[in-house]
Formats: C-alpha cells, sequence, structure tokens
C-alpha cells in the first residue's frame, strides 16, 4: 500500500484522497460532506497556508474503488457526489447538507453580485428562483483574529451591515443563520420558508 502513504513535514500520513474516502465511509453524512468539500476546495481555491493539491470528484471516485470495502460503499459514493469545493466553510457544507436532507432547492454556492453601489461581493448561498441569498454566520468572522485581518469586531459588524444594506438596497432578500439553525434540518427548512423561499 505504498501508494497510500505520503510524507508530510516528516511524518507518514495517508493521501488525502484516501482520508477523504475512509473519513466517507464512517462519518456521518453531514461530517463527511464537510471534510470532502474542505479537501476539493484546497484544488479549486489554492492557499499559501496549506500543501497545494489536485483532488477532484472524479480522483475521489477513482480513490473509492480501489478501497475494498464489505460495507459502506454506497455511502462513499453518495458524499463525493455531493460534495463541493466552493463551500468555503464547514457552516456552509452543514447548511448544504441540512437545506438538502430539509427537501429544499439546492443553491448556488459562491455567488459574485454587485451591491447597489456597484461594490462586488460574493454570497455564500444564491436561490435566483426565489430572489433569495443565504449566509451563513460563524461566529469566526467577527472573533477570529485570522477573519477579522487587523478589524475590531465592531468594524467587522459594521462592514456585514453595509454589505447587506448594499446588497438589500438591489431589492433582494437576505436571510442569514447560525449554527443553532444550521445543525438541524428542520429550523433551517422553517429559517427559510420565513425568509420567503417556498
Amino acid at each position: 500500500m505504498p501508494h497510500l502513504v505520503e510524507s508530510i513535514d516528516g511524518l507518514r500520513v495517508t493521501s488525502l484522497a484516501r482520508t477523504v474516502v475512509d473519513m466517507a465511509a464512517v462519518a456521518s453524512f453531514p461530517a463527511a460532506v464537510a471534510m470532502a468539500d474542505a479537501a476539493l476546495r484546497r484544488t479549486e481555491y489554492p492557499s499559501a497556508r496549506v500543501p497545494l493539491t489536485a483532488l477532484t470528484c472524479d480522483g475521489l471516485l477513482a480513490e473509492a474503488k480501489k478501497v475494498a470495502l464489505r460495507h459502506g460503499s454506497a455511502r462513499i459514493k453518495r458524499v463525493i457526489e455531493f460534495a463541493d469545493g466552493r463551500a468555503d466553510r464547514p457552516g456552509e457544507s452543514l447548511s448544504r447538507v441540512n437545506i438538502h436532507l430539509a427537501g429544499l432547492p439546492a443553491p448556488e454556492l459562491q455567488v459574485p453580485m454587485r451591491g447597489a453601489s456597484g461594490r462586488r461581493y460574493v454570497v455564500d448561498f444564491w436561490w435566483p428562483q426565489f430572489n433569495l441569498i443565504g449566509e451563513f454566520d460563524g461566529k469566526a468572522k467577527y472573533l477570529d483574529p485570522q477573519f477579522l485581518g487587523g478589524r475590531t469586531s465592531q468594524q467587522a459588524v459594521y462592514d456585514e451591515k453595509v454589505r447587506e444594506d448594499d446588497l438589500r438596497a438591489t431589492s433582494k432578500s437576505m436571510s442569514r443563520w447560525p449554527w443553532e439553525i444550521a445543525v438541524s434540518p428542520e429550523r433551517l427548512r422553517a429559517w427559510l420558508v420565513q425568509a420567503g423561499m417556498r
């Protein structure tokens, strides 16, 4: 099994593809999708902080075929086919899964939009048929120095308000939800229906 092992900073680890496949076989669907989304995101949106990868859904499916499992093959395939590297954070992945489990239409992900000011933004979720923007709102963007980029928490909250007002001024609706809503298909469904999804 030498092809399964890589060396990163002197440590022997399974390849990223194999790790995703292994976790897809045993983790819950939401957790496995979040891992697969994150792995694919490294290819679609490279970062200087993590090693470059060339992982694709086709590559993950090929890796899954190499694994001799008596159970879990259908699970792995389901996770890989649902995975999407455009999901930016675990909260977005969890939201995607629970939107699906709630029987709601799949949103477009990471959609560029212009506000009334002409400024360009990227929104987490977009449902054009409902003219609805969706945003997962974790605390990190307001509290974590990595996301604040030198701003205070107060400035981050204000900047988000300005962004939301600018987008709403284009006659679009917007719904934001926290972790407490994202973790429940039923609560997320009710939240989005209240925001105008039918």
